[in-house]
């Protein structure tokens, strides 16, 4: 889907629990399940899906289903990569 850079960065950081994601996936260089992520950030596992439905849609997190479906951000994306610049230059995550 396209969508104009307002939609982008409403879905993308619209609640506290996508930037608690967003966080946590950026603090793992790796793979993650959703109980990775439930345990990071301390949100229900309904609020981690709802979440990452939004994430998915506009592609900053990518998904791989395997025995269990993983997760992580898409550092090639450059809405990602901005938001991982701030949330470094403010101190909120170590440097990206």
């Amino acid at each position: 889907m396209d969508f104009d850079s307002k939609t982008i960065i409403e879905n993308g950081i619209g609640t506290i629990g996508k930037i608690k994601i967003i966080k946590a996936l950026a603090e793992e260089n790796k793979m993650v399940t959703i109980y990775v992520l439930h345990k990071r950030t301390g949100l229900k596992r309904e609020d981690i899906k709802r979440n990452l439905k939004d994430l998915l849609s506009i592609e900053w997190v990518k998904e791989k289903r395997m025995a269990n479906t993983m997760y992580r951000l898409n550092r090639d994306n450059e809405y990602v990569n901005a938001i991982l610049g701030f949330f470094a230059n403010v101190g909120y995550i170590g440097r990206a």
